[in-house]
């Protein structure tokens, strides 16, 4: 386990450009699996997870082939092992979704499991609506790990969408290979509702269509044509979140080339909600310009359709003027950590004037804070958030810091580049 201390904070207006959205990644990824012929993706993070997610799909059967520039995938045809394919998802919880659905479009026995971490995260959704679709499921506990035995047939089936929208995501995915047209009905209004366009969109890249009925019923025709195609995976918004916010607590401005205005993700809204606590926000040609220019006031903002930006917020909140109240966050508790408890813990422990429950976080600026040792809670949004504190509490201490490696390993040099500097200790 490796922690990191903050040295030093010396930002002066910089600039950055962020690598490409593991988000998108991990479903262009899933999506040229089940591709037939080859798809070029290029600008792929390299993570944690999206390794996983390579080896996964290589394990399934799909061809992959790295190099510096782009990844090519040859999708799965005729793949057909005598012996059960083994996948491990390693700490990727959208991975033992988005797997669980293209594993569910193959007659082969497909074991999905993960780490300790991942085990106790909900499938038992995912799992009854791939049953009603025909899916042979074997599972003890409705966690992983899961044994699979497709391939899905179609037809109708209802969902539980509301503690993660990674469950319809998946079976967006899987329809698309079914042999009849597939009904998904959900039971209840969705959360985080901008990562199902999210899906939409990416299999409408691969020329796949999804009918959106109305908000709770999809229809996607059976054993769609899907085309491979060359895709550039754009900057990662959540990334971005995090240059943002430590400009705005050093009180200085920074540049980010090549955001991703026209995205979908609700995190990419981030910027607006900046303006609302008194941040100056501009858009110059690809490039987004964060500037302070007057002290940050506390706000009552819904994130129900930003939720991986809840953190990053969350820090900010410390240094503003008032109190902020980070409302409809309750699916924040099956993340990689419980992100309201967890994350709320650890501001009360550099002195943050925090309080929380189930589906909200409130956070009172002006404490008086200390510095000490939090924990990532082995969550890489918790780590990335928690050490933006070290900029105004000199020698904070993250442990657990390499969460970082599940979506952005190069975190630690990012800051750096931008005069935030920090060291390995034990």
């Amino acid at each position: 386990m490796i922690a990191r201390q903050l040295i030093k904070s010396q930002i002066k207006s910089p600039t950055v450009s962020i690598p490409g959205s593991k988000y998108l990644a991990n479903r262009y990824i899933a999506l040229a699996a089940i591709s037939p012929g080859r798809t070029i993706v290029k600008n792929v993070p390299n993570n944690d997870d999206i390794q996983a997610a390579l080896t996964a799909i290589k394990a399934l059967g799909a061809k992959v082939e790295i190099s510096a520039e782009q990844i090519l995938i040859t999708g799965i045809s005729n793949y057909h092992p005598q012996h059960p394919i083994i996948l491990d998802c390693r700490d990727s919880g959208t991975l033992s979704r988005f797997i669980t659905a293209v594993a569910a479009t193959l007659e082969s026995k497909v074991v999905i499991d993960a780490s300790e971490q991942m085990r106790s995260r909900p499938m038992q959704e995912i799992i009854d609506s791939l049953v009603e679709l025909n899916v042979i499921v074997d599972s003890d506990n409705g966690h992983l790990p899961i044994g699979l035995n497709g391939p899905i047939k179609g037809g109708k089936c209802s969902l539980n969408a509301s503690r993660s929208s990674q469950f319809l995501s998946g079976l967006l995915i899987a329809a698309l290979k079914a042999k009849e047209d597939t009904l998904i009905q959900l039971e209840s209004e969705p959360v985080s509702q901008s990562y199902i366009e999210l899906t939409i969109k990416a299999i409408e890249k691969f020329s796949g269509a999804v009918k959106r009925i109305n908000n709770r019923e999809f229809l996607i025709e059976a054993n769609q044509k899907l085309l491979a195609s060359t895709i550039n995976v754009a900057s990662d918004v959540v990334s971005c979140s995090y240059f943002m916010a430590a400009a705005l607590i050093a009180k200085t401005s920074i540049r980010i080339e090549n955001y991703d205005f026209d995205s979908v993700q609700g995190e990419s809204k981030l910027p607006s909600v900046l303006q609302i606590m008194g941040a100056e926000v501009s858009k110059e040609q690809s490039d987004l310009l964060v500037k302070y220019t007057k002290p940050l006031k506390g706000i009552t903002i819904d994130m129900g359709n930003m939720p991986d930006a809840v953190p990053t917020l969350a820090v900010m909140a410390v240094f503003a003027e008032g109190t902020t109240q980070i409302t409809n966050v309750g699916h924040l508790a099956f993340k990689e950590s419980n992100r309201i408890v967890d994350l709320c813990e650890q501001l009360k422990l550099v002195g943050v004037d925090c309080e929380y429950g189930d589906d909200f976080i409130t956070i009172t600026g002006g404490s008086i804070l200390k510095a000490t040792r939090v924990s990532s809670c082995h969550d890489h949004r918790l780590a990335m958030s928690l050490a933006l504190l070290g900029i105004k509490i000199p020698n904070l201490i993250v442990e657990d810091a390499q969460a970082v490696e599940k979506s952005f390993p190069q975190y630690w040099q990012y800051l750096e580049q931008i005069g935030i500097v920090s060291e390995e200790i034990n």
